[in-house]
């Protein structure tokens, strides 16, 4: 049997986030988290094959790579702090970044403030150990910074980031995402940073008037998002009419708005976005809204719309989406799981109201949608109750799972193997599916997915977890498709075979492969599979 080479293979490098991994749109939950570390992740890096990098990326990738040599040397030291003094300033930024992502615990508050606290942008979390208070006050040195990312930061005050942000007047965007004691004062310093074009208050304690501020001065915005602040409701919200009714004001520039996990209802969202005609991005995940954010006659040209855990009915979704002809994302997880994040309504199947027969009208629309790329439709747990094998979910991977890059079924428990026989070609003229992601964490998938999985030749990332998904399957259980396509009948191996871009399995708690493999099957597969 012919088989694909891995081209190269190293460990991922420590800080850098795998391709696939979880974001909030696949979460069941408010809260964005990592990926736990209990998870099995396999992962191999291939090196070649992509873009070929910029002579300035290699120089910062090596040097990066020979710091802590470099650092040990005195002399040799010397010689780079001077040319690190040197460095042009559209460089720094890149070079810091790097230096975050692998080797995190070489950068103290004296190294950052006395060579990264300048250039453009600059992107500061509060996991890296060397990020004190005086290197948040030490920022507003650079007056000419256009980008900020101040990420994490909950033990800083609002004076203190207030007192940063009014010494920064070029700011064109501000990320403060988890300093959960940003609050008024901070809100307004940014209004006066008449030039932002994106903020980012997530899980901080901005108020809806306060924000009324940043929209009334700046008026350039384009991205706003306010995801998790505890404190918002209807009642909250009105005080943001109460500054905006006296303009009347359209937000002709707002492109992305992130209201997700909000105590906003129908109420209070629908005439806010009677305001933004020209929206390309919504997210109003685990809010309490019950019907289509928007009047019939005047839908946005939206690209992105995640509606997961919400109320709204699969009627109001169905007809919306039949009025954005550009959609590229959608994410519809848990339909009738409705508030934020409540483990209880989402755990809860008779919640759920996205059904077989939903789905079948679903399908029909998204087929007309030639930009559609990704699909989320985690935890609709009411999914292949009706048919199995031959129903609504085979038909939705037919006609349009094969068409997508990213495609989340995770939690849909009634979804079997036979489910994805439509991610096969039915000729030998039909291109192959275009998925590069896909995620089939929690479903009843088993080694039947064998031969489907093994014709998505794209895939970078493959969710297995908690499947009966094996590493070897007995013969006399092969199925006949199985039997043309991988003639040994060994489960995740001729997957690994067929996919040769894959980077990521996450294989956790699939009882069927040992758990010392579940970690480095990509060495199990080169050791006993790859070469015999």
């Amino acid at each position: 049997m012919s088989r694909n080479k891995s081209r190269s293979r190293t460990a991922l490098p420590k800080g850098r986030q795998a391709f696939g991994a979880t974001t909030e749109d696949d979460l069941l939950t408010g809260e964005p988290r990592q990926i736990p570390s209990a998870s099995a992740l396999s992962v191999r890096t291939l090196t070649s094959g992509g873009p070929i990098s910029t002579l300035t990326t290699l120089a910062a990738r090596c040097f990066v790579e020979n710091i802590q040599v470099l650092s040990s040397n005195e002399r040799l030291w010397r010689y780079v702090r001077v040319w690190l003094k040197r460095l042009p300033d559209v460089m720094v930024p890149k070079l810091f970044n790097m230096l975050q992502r692998f080797c995190p615990n070489l950068l103290s508050h004296g190294f950052i403030a006395l060579y990264f606290l300048r250039g453009p942008s600059l992107v500061l979390s509060s996991a890296l150990p060397g990020v004190l208070k005086q290197t948040i006050v030490s920022v507003a040195r650079n007056d000419s910074l256009r980008e900020l990312h101040l990420i994490g930061f909950d033990k800083y005050s609002d004076s203190l980031f207030a007192s940063l942000v009014s010494h920064l007047p070029q700011l064109r965007v501000l990320v403060l995402r988890g300093c959960t004691q940003v609050s008024v004062k901070t809100a307004e310093a940014a209004a006066s940073c008449h030039f932002l074009t994106k903020v980012n208050f997530n899980y901080t304690g901005v108020t809806p008037a306060s924000l009324g501020s940043i929209l009334n001065s700046c008026t350039s915005l384009q991205v706003i998002k306010v995801a998790g602040i505890s404190s918002w409701s209807d009642a909250t919200f009105a005080k943001l009419f109460d500054r905006l009714s006296e303009t009347n004001t359209v937000f002709a520039n707002l492109q992305n708005l992130k209201l997700r996990q909000l105590s906003l209802s129908d109420v209070s969202i629908q005439p806010f976005l009677a305001r933004c005609p020209n929206l390309k991005r919504l997210d109003v995940s685990f809010t309490h809204i019950r019907r289509s954010p928007f009047d019939t006659n005047s839908i946005p040209a939206l690209e992105k719309l995640t509606f997961t855990s919400t109320n709204v009915p699969p009627t109001d979704v169905i007809a919306l989406i039949a009025g954005l002809p550009h959609l590229q994302t959608l994410a519809l997880g848990a339909l009738g799981g409705g508030g934020q994040g409540s483990f209880v309504s989402v755990g809860n199947p008779s919640a759920m109201s996205m059904t077989d027969e939903s789905l079948a009208f679903l399908t029909d629309k998204l087929v007309t949608l030639r930009d559609l790329e990704r699909v989320s439709l985690v935890g609709n747990s009411k999914l292949g109750v009706t048919f199995r094998g031959n129903g609504a979910l085979t038909e939705f991977v037919q006609k349009v799972g094969r068409r997508l890059k990213q495609l989340n079924f995770s939690g849909l428990q009634y979804l079997r193997s036979r489910d994805l026989c439509g991610l096969v070609a039915e000729t030998n003229e039909e291109d192959p599916p275009r998925l590069r992601e896909l995620n089939l964490n929690h479903t009843g998938v088993d080694d039947e997915a064998a031969p489907y999985l093994s014709s998505c030749s794209s895939l970078v990332s493959l969710e297995l977890a908690g499947t009966k998904i094996t590493s070897q399957l007995l013969a006399s259980r092969v199925h006949s498709l199985l039997i043309n396509l991988c003639p040994t009948g060994a489960g995740l191996f001729p997957i690994i075979d067929a996919c040769p871009k894959l980077e990521q399995l996450d294989l956790t708690s699939c009882r069927g492969i040992k758990i010392a493999d579940r970690r480095r099957f990509f060495e199990v597969w080169e050791r006993e599979w790859k070469d015999t």
